[in-house]
């Protein structure tokens, strides 16, 4: 009796472990995918945001303010700042935005990938003893 839960907890180990190297496969993909294509897995509001001069003003208009602290109901410098610029520079601003959330998605995906990789240097080891003692209980089963 103690042998067959002893075997039946190192499979439950093993089943646990392959599921988790399984779904961290599927994930570190997407994330490889976001490191040498970041324009892929950006996401859709920031990807729309930096699609055009006009989306990105009338985006600047709405966020900028909120994001330095200022309520949504007060009209501050920041407003007249971004209407007052040239096509160039709000074009140069959305590119260097653009870029910047480029770099972030990288990096968010590069952090993902090392979370992955932890996540299996601790289930490698734990599956490889588990799964010899799975090996070594079939085989004192078999010889007598």
């Amino acid at each position: 009796m103690n042998r067959n839960f002893l075997e039946i907890y190192a499979l439950l180990v093993c089943f646990i472990t392959t599921l988790c190297f399984s779904i961290w496969l599927g994930l570190s993909t997407y994330n490889f995918i976001g490191v040498i294509a970041p324009e892929i897995t950006i996401d859709a509001w920031t990807y729309k945001r930096h699609q055009s001069n006009e989306q990105f003003s009338a985006e600047q208009l709405t966020i900028e303010p909120i994001m330095l602290g200022a309520s949504p109901f007060e009209t501050g410098a920041i407003p007249q700042s971004v209407e007052s610029l040239s096509d160039e520079e709000v074009a140069e601003q959305r590119l260097a935005s653009y870029q910047l959330a480029l770099d972030s998605e990288v990096r968010t995906n590069l952090q993902s990938m090392l979370q992955g990789l932890i996540v299996i240097l601790i289930c490698m080891p734990l599956f490889l003893i588990h799964w010899r003692f799975v090996r070594l209980g079939s085989i004192v089963q078999m010889d007598p």
